[in-house]
């Protein structure tokens, strides 16, 4: 089990999402989007965060880190016309890391399309499949007033079909996941080249990996059980291969790109 990081200043509430979560500083001084256990979407939404986020790190994406974070009650003593919601209560809770000077974006947008890792997104549509994110995608480009910019996605609260909340019955029952057919601003994949590095990297993801991620958790917590835990870790690894082989089928060697090729903009994958 990993241990917490604590929450030393309480700065605002998150700008938007239905978790109402909070920002908070923390004892290593990175600034945290904390979503508390009692937020009105319910605890799985943690755990849905912390384990998507920690395998897209794992995977080597640009999507948060995410860590455990402990609040304590005197944290949550701060002057009533900015506090938290009542309900929130001290405890560990899913922290998620903030970019820095941060601005929503799209993947037709400008700004988007001037950031230095671009073609990554390709990687990210893929992921999105591996744990059935069942929302819509969410952007941002850091630094957004910097000449050199990277993009990162966020809020992955719904995963694993739920919305956020799941059944151990119907993450059993989520279908195959489609290799996506087509990029984030509709062009069509006609080769296997933009999406090669992401399945390479599902094709050496070993069960070791994702039972780690599951594992740092100490469950039960967030209302989640071990049981549970074991379910979710039997199911990604299942996707990964269902990807892996769907692509594999899709563009067997003698069709594939050179390598390399997968560095190309996003939207010019026909």
């Amino acid at each position: 089990m990993e241990e917490a990081i604590d929450a030393v200043e309480w700065k605002e509430p998150a700008p938007d999402g239905g978790s109402q979560a909070q920002i908070f500083r923390l004892a290593d001084d990175r600034i945290a989007v904390v979503k508390f256990a009692e937020n009105p979407q319910g605890p799985r939404v943690l755990f849905n965060e912390f384990v998507s986020c920690r395998l897209a790190e794992t995977l080597e994406l640009p999507i948060n880190r995410a860590v455990m974070v402990r609040v304590e009650a005197s944290t949550l003593t701060i002057p009533k016309r900015d506090k938290c919601p009542a309900a929130f209560n001290a405890g560990i809770h899913c922290g998620l890391i903030r970019y820095p000077d941060a601005a929503k974006t799209d993947p037709a947008n400008d700004l988007f399309k001037r950031t230095k890792n671009t073609a990554e997104l390709h990687s990210v549509l893929v992921f999105e499949q591996l744990v059935a994110r069942s929302d819509s995608r969410q952007l941002l480009v850091y630094p957004a007033t910097a000449p050199e910019q990277s993009f990162a996605a966020y809020d992955y609260g719904h995963a694993f079909g739920g919305t956020p909340a799941w059944t151990e019955a119907a993450v059993k029952a989520l279908p195959p996941p489609p290799l996506p057919g087509m990029d984030a601003v509709g062009g069509t994949y006609t080769t296997g080249d933009h999406q090669r590095t992401i399945i390479d990297r599902l094709r050496r993801m070993q069960d070791e990996e994702v039972e780690a991620v599951i594992g740092a958790l100490g469950l039960p917590r967030w209302g989640v059980t071990v049981e549970e835990g074991r379910v979710i870790a039997a199911v990604v690894l299942e996707r990964a291969r269902a990807l892996v082989k769907a692509y594999d089928e899709k563009y067997p060697p003698k069709a594939t790109g050179k390598p390399g090729d997968d560095a190309a903009r996003v939207g010019g994958a026909s």
